[in-house]
C-alpha cells in the first residue's frame, strides 16, 4: 500500500513557532514556525516516501463551540507573529503543490479522520503531537508523535498506545471524557486525573462500562462520577473526532512534488532556510537563462602566470582578493585566479610574502577598488609585511551586518558562502558574487549613504587607532595590582574573622551558604539569592554583607582590568591594543574587546582610578577626551520638534534643572539638587522607554510618584510623547526601526504576546532611533577627525572611541590644534535644529582628560 501522511497543521505550525527561536529574514519577516514545520516535512518525506501528503488546518468556530459555547475558551489570541507566518506556510505548500485541507465547518482534528476512513488502501501515517490523534489509530492507521521540538519523533501503532498509555484507541476518547482537557477546556469530571482515568478504563472497558458498573465503585469516587456524569458525555462528545464527513476529495489531489521545484528554491532562498539550502537532493531545479553561476578558476603554478595576472589586474577599476591559508585569490571579469603556497614538485613554489609583495602596489593602490572579506583583519595580515590596503569599495562582512543586524559578527567566509548558496572552494570570484547579491539590497533598503559614506570609510579608521595602541604607565600598574592585592587579603580576613569560618569568597554557592544558611538572614522578598542587588537590600542585616560586597567589587576590578591589562601588554612598548567590533551591535554602536576599553567604570573612585594607568605615547604628550554633551537628548528635542526643549539645548539652558522646573513647579535658579537628579534619571529614563517601576527604583521614589513624574513630563512635553509612540507605531507596521542615516534594526519583539518581550520591543522602537543615530554621528565624527589629521599630517593619533567619547594621543605641540579640530568635526558634522556640544579636556593620563 502506498502511504499517506496526514498533517496536523496548525499543531505542528504551534509547536515549531514554540520550539525555535524567532527568526528574520533580510526584510524583517518572522519564519521560524515555516521554517520548522518544513524542516518536519522534509524529514518525513525523505524517510517515509509517502505518495500523499495532506495538511489539515483549524478555521474558526465549529459545531463544538455549539455544543458548549466555552469549548477553547481559555485559550491566549494567538501571536501576532505566528498569525503573520500563515501566508508564508500556505504559500509555500502551495509552491510543493502539497494539499491544504480546511474548512467544512471541520476542525484540522476532523478533517485528518475523515481522510484517514475515506481511503481504505493507503498506509495512513498521522503526524501530530495531540493526543486526540490516537483514537483514530488502526490496522492502517499509525500517529507520528513529535517529541522534542520538530527533529524527535516516535510512531504509535495499537501495540506502542497500548504500551505506552495502557489504552486502546477507542478508549482515548473515553479518558478525555474522564480526565477532560484544559488546552481545549474541556472540563471531564471534577477529581478525575489521568491516572484514575486509566484504572477506570482498564477494569471497565469504557465509560458506558463504568456508568453500568457504578455501584460497586465506592467513596468520594462514586459521588464524583455520579456529579460528573453530564459532563463526561458532554466531555466525550466533544473529544471525538469526525471521520464520515464526504469532503469530496479524491487520492490524486494529494499527490505532490518532490524534488521540489524553483519556486521553493526561491521561498528557501527569501526567508533563508540555509540548512535545507544546502540538501541539494531537496531540489529539481531548473536553471533560468542567465542564472548559472559561470566563471573560469585558475591555478597558477609559473611566475611568469603570475606577473601577467599582477599585469592585468592593474587594467582593472575594481578586483576582488581574498587570502585564506595557503591561497592568496584574486578575481576580475570572469575568472579567479589562485596561487597556493603549497606547491608540489611540478610546480613553482610560492612564498605568501612573495605574492603579496608583488602585488603590493595593486593593494595599495588608490585607483583600483578593492573588494574583500574582513578588509580590517586583512589590513592587520598585510600589515605585518608592511603593505596596506586601500581603496576598499566594499567588504562583504560589514555589507552583510546592514542587511541582517544582530547576525554573528565572527561568521566565516564559508559560512557566507553557503548562506548565498555560491560554490565552494571558490574564492575572490565568490565576492564578486557577494557584492552583485548584497549590493542589491543595500540599495533597496536605502542603506548606501550608510554603507559608502560611514561604514566603509570607518574601516581604515578603526584598523589605525587598532594598530596605534594606548600607551600604559606599568609603574601605576604595578602599584595598583599590589595595593588591590593586600586589600583583597585584608577583606578576606575580615570576613573569615567576622563570621568565623574559612570559605571561597568567589564562590556563590559558598556565600549563599554563609548568609541563609549560617547567619539565617532572610531574602528581600522571597528571593534567595547572591546577587548584587539583592545584597545591596540586605546590607543593614549584617556587616559581612558589606565586607563581601566591597570584596566582590575590587575583585572584579582586579581580575577585569589589573590581571587582563598585564597579560596583554606589549612589553616592547608598554602598550594594550584592543580591536574595534564594528558589525556586532544590533544599535550600530561600536564595541572593544581584547581587552573591552569601553567598559571601564565611571562611577565607582576604583574605576576611575584604573584611568590613570594610560598615558600619551610622548613623554610630553597629552590625552585629549572630546565627549558629547547629552547627545541623546538633543536627538529627541530635533527629532520630536519640541520648541521647548529645542530653545533649551540652543541657549545653554541646563535641561535637567529646566524638567525639574517643569515636573517639581518652581524655578529653574531654586531647583535643588536632589530634584535635578530625579530630573535628570526621567530625562535619561524617557528615552529607553522606563517604566513606573523602573523610574521608581532609579531615583529611589515611590511607583505612584514615579508614575506622576511621568505624567507630568509628557504633559509638558506632549510632542516628545508624540515621538514615542510614533516610533512604536511604525515599528509595529513595518517590524523595524531606523536612525537618521537609515540604518535598520528588526525588532520582531514587537509582535509579541508576552508582555515582557512586547515592553522590550517598544523600548527598543523608542530607543534605537536615538541610539542608533548617535552612533552613526560619533562614527562619522571619527572620519571627519582621521581625515583632518591625515590632510594636515598632524602626530596626534586618535585612539578610542568610548560611546560618546573620542580619545587623542596628542603630541604637546598639537594639543590646541586637536583641540580645535575635534570640536569643529564633532559639533559640525550633521544639520540639526538643536547645536551639538563637544566637552573637551587635556591631561596627563585619561583620568585627567575626564
Amino acid at each position: 500500500m502506498e502511504k499517506f501522511v496526514i498533517i496536523d497543521g496548525t499543531n505542528l505550525f504551534f509547536r515549531a513557532f514554540y520550539a525555535l527561536p524567532l527568526m528574520t529574514n533580510f526584510e524583517g519577516e518572522v519564519s521560524n514556525a515555516v521554517y520548522g514545520f518544513v524542516r518536519m516535512l522534509v524529514k518525513v518525506i525523505q524517510e517515509e516516501k509517502p505518495k500523499y501528503i495532506a495538511v489539515a488546518l483549524d478555521s474558526g468556530k465549529t459545531f463544538r463551540h455549539e455544543m458548549y459555547a466555552d469549548y477553547k475558551g481559555k485559550r491566549d489570541a494567538m501571536p501576532s507573529e505566528l498569525r503573520s507566518q500563515f501566508p508564508i506556510l500556505k504559500n509555500l505548500l502551495g509552491a510543493m503543490n502539497v494539499k491544504v485541507v480546511e474548512g467544512y465547518g471541520l476542525e484540522a482534528d476532523d478533517i485528518i479522520g475523515c481522510l484517514s476512513t475515506q481511503f481504505k488502501n493507503t498506509q495512513n501515517i498521522i503526524l501530530s503531537s495531540d493526543k486526540d490523534c490516537f483514537q483514530l489509530i488502526n490496522d492502517n492507521t499509525v500517529v507520528m508523535k513529535p517529541l522534542k521540538g520538530v527533529s524527535e519523533t516516535v510512531m504509535y501503532d495499537v501495540k506502542g498506545l497500548k504500551k505506552d498509555y495502557g489504552l486502546t484507541p477507542k478508549q482515548i476518547i473515553d479518558y478525555k471524557a474522564l480526565s477532560g482537557d484544559p488546552s481545549d477546556n474541556i472540563q471531564g469530571i471534577r477529581g478525575v486525573g489521568e491516572k484514575t482515568a486509566t484504572t477506570l478504563l482498564t477494569k471497565y472497558g469504557s465509560l458506558d462500562g463504568i456508568y453500568a458498573n457504578i455501584e460497586f465503585i465506592e467513596g468520594k469516587l462514586h459521588d464524583r462520577l455520579l456529579e460528573g456524569k453530564e459532563n463526561a458525555y458532554l466531555s466525550r462528545a466533544l473529544a471525538t473526532i469526525v471521520t464520515d464527513k464526504d469532503l469530496n476529495l479524491s487520492l490524486d489531489d494529494f499527490v505532490y512534488d518532490f524534488p521540489f521545484n524553483n519556486e521553493v528554491l526561491t521561498y528557501f532562498k527569501r526567508y533563508q532556510f540555509n540548512s535545507l539550502l544546502k540538501k541539494e537532493s531537496l531540489f529539481n531545479v531548473i536553471k533560468e537563462e542567465g542564472e548559472e553561476f559561470t566563471y573560469n578558476q585558475v591555478k597558477i603554478t609559473s611566475q611568469e602566470q603570475l606577473e601577467k595576472v599582477h599585469q592585468d589586474a592593474k587594467n582593472q577599476q575594481e578586483i576582488a582578493v581574498h587570502y585564506e591559508a595557503n591561497i592568496f585569490s584574486v578575481a576580475f571579469g570572469d575568472r579567479e585566479y589562485n596561487v597556493h603556497f603549497d606547491g608540489n614538485f611540478f610546480e613553482e613554489s610560492f612564498s605568501s610574502e612573495g605574492v603579496l609583495n608583488l602585488f603590493k602596489d595593486l593593494l595599495e593602490s588608490d585607483k583600483i577598488g578593492k573588494i574583500a572579506f574582513d578588509a580590517k583583519s586583512f589590513k592587520h595580515l598585510l600589515h605585518k609585511i608592511d603593505i596596506k590596503l586601500n581603496n576598499v569599495t566594499f567588504d562583504t562582512i560589514v555589507g552583510r551586518y546592514l542587511l541582517n543586524l544582530g547576525g554573528k559578527s565572527t561568521v566565516s567566509f564559508n559560512t557566507v558562502v553557503d548562506e548565498n548558496l555560491l560554490p565552494e572552494g571558490v574564492y575572490a570570484y565568490n565576492l564578486l558574487a557577494l557584492k552583485d547579491i548584497y549590493l542589491k539590497k543595500i540599495k533597496e533598503q536605502g542603506l548606501e549613504q550608510l554603507f559608502n559614506e560611514i561604514e566603509i570609510p570607518l574601516i581604515d579608521v578603526l584598523f589605525n587607532m587598532e594598530i596605534q595602541g594606548f600607551k600604559i604607565d606599568v609603574v601605576q600598574l604595578k602599584l595598583l595590582r599590589e595595593k588591590y592585592e593586600k586589600e583583597l587579603e585584608d577583606l578576606s580576613n575580615q570576613v573569615y574573622e567576622m563570621v568565623g569560618w574559612k570559605f571561597n569568597l568567589n564562590s556563590p554557592k559558598q556565600i549563599y551558604e554563609l548568609l541563609f544558611n549560617k547567619l539565617i538572614l532572610k531574602p528581600v522578598g522571597r528571593t534567595k539569592s547572591t546577587n548584587k542587588d539583592i545584597l545591596d537590600e540586605m546590607r543593614d542585616q549584617h556587616p559581612v554583607v558589606d565586607l563581601i560586597l566591597r570584596y566582590r567589587h575590587i575583585s572584579k576590578i582586579y581580575t577585569t582590568y589589573i590581571v587582563a591589562f598585564r597579560e596583554l601588554l606589549n612589553i616592547k612598548n608598554n602598550k594594550i591594543y584592543t580591536v574595534f567590533n564594528q558589525t556586532l551591535t544590533t544599535t550600530g554602536r561600536l564595541s572593544s574587546s581584547e581587552p573591552n576599553l569601553q567598559n571601564i567604570p565611571v562611577r565607582t573612585e576604583e574605576g576611575r582610578t584604573i584611568r590613570k594607568i594610560f598615558i600619551p605615547t610622548h613623554e610630553d604628550g597629552y590625552i585629549v577626551s572630546a565627549d558629547y554633551s547629552q547627545i541623546e537628548l538633543r536627538l529627541l528635542a530635533a527629532f520630536s520638534g519640541d520648541e521647548r526643549m529645542i530653545n533649551a539645548f540652543n541657549n545653554n539652558i541646563d535641561i535637567h534643572a529646566l524638567t525639574a522646573n517643569e515636573i517639581f513647579g518652581v524655578p529653574v535658579e531654586d531647583v535643588t539638587p536632589e530634584q535635578r537628579r530625579a530630573a535628570k534619571g526621567i530625562n535619561f529614563g524617557i528615552i529607553y522607554g522606563i517604566s513606573e517601576y523602573g523610574l521608581s527604583k532609579s531615583i529611589k521614589v515611590s511607583y505612584y510618584e514615579a508614575n506622576d513624574y511621568i505624567k507630568k513630563y509628557f504633559s509638558r512635553y506632549p510632542k516628545i510623547e508624540e515621538y514615542m509612540n510614533g516610533n512604536i507605531e511604525y515599528c509595529k507596521k513595518h517590524g523595524f526601526v531606523k536612525t537618521m542615516f537609515g540604518r535598520i534594526r528588526n525588532i520582531p519583539e514587537i509582535y509579541s504576546n508576552k508582555r515582557t518581550t512586547l515592553r522590550f520591543g517598544e523600548r527598543a522602537a523608542m530607543n534605537m532611533p536615538l541610539q542608533g543615530s548617535a552612533s552613526d554621528i560619533i562614527k562619522l565624527s571619527m572620519i571627519r577627525v582621521f581625515d583632518e589629521f591625515q590632510k594636515r599630517g598632524l602626530k596626534s593619533k586618535l585612539i578610542l572611541q568610548v560611546h560618546d567619547e573620542l580619545l587623542v594621543d596628542a603630541v604637546a605641540d598639537e594639543v590646541e590644534i586637536v583641540k580645535t579640530i575635534l570640536k569643529d568635526c564633532m559639533e559640525n558634522v550633521v544639520d540639526l535644529p538643536v547645536k551639538l556640544d563637544v566637552n573637551i579636556e587635556a591631561g596627563k593620563n585619561w583620568y585627567e582628560a575626564k
